[in-house]
């Protein structure tokens, strides 16, 4: 059962291989499957739902050069690929989907990625 404790994500695994994840880092979700929109029309308005992907951004990694290759490479990858992280309360998620890299800070080893799920999220009941 999900626990109410907030605080920076735990770890990081795609494919089996752990990523640590900054001590300040806030994944950003985006978890409704739909975008809503009304439509003005003549009457009433009309509701548009347009489906789109959860997803979840701003993933800040502490990684070294063999992190980074190995981060390139799953970015890379034609098949998508098992991802996993664990929350602050302990929660695991799991989902199938793709990661993209979007920036690597050598000052602080970050590098920052965005994870795109197949479908949703799923809570693991470990």
């Amino acid at each position: 059962m999900p626990r109410d404790i907030s605080g920076s994500n735990r770890k990081l695994t795609v494919e089996g291989i752990s990523f640590n994840v900054a001590a300040d880092a806030n994944f950003t979700e985006m978890v409704s499957r739909f975008e809503n929109s009304i439509i003005p029309t003549s009457g009433k308005g009309m509701r548009k739902m347009v489906r789109r992907v959860t997803t979840t951004e701003g993933v800040v990694l502490v990684t070294n050069s063999a992190d980074r290759a190995t981060l390139k490479s799953f970015s890379e990858a034609l098949d998508l690929l098992q991802l996993t992280y664990v929350n602050a309360a302990g929660d695991t998620y799991r989902c199938t989907g793709a990661l993209e890299i979007e920036n690597n800070e050598t000052e602080e080893n970050r590098t920052s990625c965005q994870l795109l799920p197949q479908d949703d999220w799923t809570l693991f009941q470990g």
